[in-house]
């Protein structure tokens, strides 16, 4: 699957940059190497950075299973998460590319389901590619008492951002 998104404003733009420094430091502190390991935030919180050839790069937070961030080899950022979302656990987090199952909305549980409560685990990974899974743990049974399997692919290349 192609994931298509268009650039930032530029007042958005600051507004995440501004948020980014205060949750992360400078970005010339942040995390560069594109090495296949799980980093953690100053929350506490779980991610992977993924990396292209070109300098492209992505995180993907286990909590969730969120793509919090997309930006291309010149910086621009092409998801946006809420400034004042709540990136140590306590909550979804709120914005990116999140999974609202098994329901969407309100309805028999919880609104949008559980899958943005959950840590997921890390099936297959490397600098450009990361496979997570969520399968059914006590959290999920007491909700939704149905035997599931996800599994979300996040890569990105010198071009693209793709998910499946």
């Amino acid at each position: 699957q192609l994931l298509c998104l268009r650039p930032r404003r530029p007042k958005k733009k600051e507004a995440r940059a501004a948020w980014f420094e205060k949750k992360y430091g400078s970005e010339d502190t942040a995390n560069s190497d594109s090495s296949a390991a799980v980093l953690k935030s100053d929350d506490g919180l779980e991610y992977v950075q993924l990396t292209s050839d070109n300098g492209s790069k992505s995180e993907v937070y286990l909590f969730g299973g969120v793509v919090t961030s997309y930006q291309d080899a010149d910086g621009t950022d092409f998801i946006a998460v809420r400034p004042d979302a709540k990136m140590d656990g306590s909550k979804p987090i709120s914005g990116g590319l999140s999974h609202c199952w098994p329901q969407f909305g309100p309805g028999a549980i919880q609104q949008h389901g559980f899958a943005r409560n959950v840590n997921w685990s890390i099936v297959d990974q490397s600098s450009d590619k990361v496979v997570l899974e969520m399968l059914p743990s006590d959290y999920s049974k007491d909700i939704w008492d149905k035997e599931f399997r996800c599994e979300f692919t996040v890569s990105i290349d010198d071009e693209q951002l793709s998910t499946n």
